[in-house]
């Protein structure tokens, strides 16, 4: 997360983008060895990647046993499981408690808001569970449930540059916009959901014939299921550019 990048090809969007562990393992499966540079990232609203490292500098994604968290007759709160991972009593005064976080953050007022707004520097009991990362994942699943109305977003983009034999430089983008459902199903089921469901009726019928643990790499498989996600209103556009 410490290359992060601002992505503004969405007007009215803020968000921003970083690369997801090894990109150039899909070289050889997309059959692009030649490329010059392959990224494949995650995309987040503006704020999401300084946040998520206050975290990761708290040590709470700590998926080691926690005794003290494991004990569900004795809750502890936020500001003393932070005050562990700190190395410091849990008694500590709260002025002295929060410069102590000021320090591990990087003295960040964008990333102690953010802090505060989800509690973690409050009495509020942490859940219990078997690890500090558990319990985070508790906290942050009641903290940031959808509240009524509210509805997620999926966005997908492909950026492909590639040189054609006469010299010309085009650049393809390819992306994908999904909306959830404030009465239906999330974005995030429907595009998880759909082609999981698609791929299971095309192996029924026998469209899919390969034995094995096939990737949707070949016409055959992906073509007819683009089609009929269109027809459930999950589609792409595209648009090129050249450059000579």
């Amino acid at each position: 997360m410490d290359a992060v990048s601002p992505m503004d090809f969405l007007p009215g969007f803020s968000l921003e983008g970083f690369p997801n562990r090894d990109s150039t393992k899909y070289a050889e499966s997309y059959g692009i060895q030649t490329a010059h540079t392959l990224i494949r990232g995650t995309l987040r609203f503006t704020g999401f990647s300084r946040t998520m490292a206050v975290f990761v500098r708290l040590g709470l994604i700590d998926d080691e046993p926690s005794p003290v968290l494991q004990n569900s007759s004795s809750p502890v709160s936020w500001k003393e499981v932070l005050c562990q991972r700190l190395g410091l009593p849990p008694a500590t005064p709260a002025a002295a408690f929060q410069d102590a976080v000021y320090e591990r953050v990087g003295r960040d007022e964008h990333r102690m808001e953010a802090l505060r707004w989800f509690g973690m520097l409050s009495e509020e009991p942490a859940p219990p569970a078997a690890s500090v990362l558990t319990a985070l994942t508790r906290h942050l699943e009641a903290r940031l449930s959808f509240e009524k109305g509210e509805r997620d977003l999926v966005v997908l983009r492909n950026t492909v540059g590639f040189r054609h034999p006469g010299g010309e430089l085009e650049t393809r983008e390819l992306g994908l916009v999904v909306y959830g459902q404030t009465t239906g199903f999330s974005a995030m089921a429907r595009t998880v959901g759909y082609p999981t469901a698609i791929a299971a009726r095309m192996l029924l019928d026998g469209e899919i014939t390969t034995k094995g643990l096939v990737v949707p790499m070949t016409r055959e498989v992906y073509g007819p299921a683009l089609a009929r996600l269109k027809e459930e209103g999950l589609f792409f556009t595209s648009n090129s550019s050249l450059q000579d």
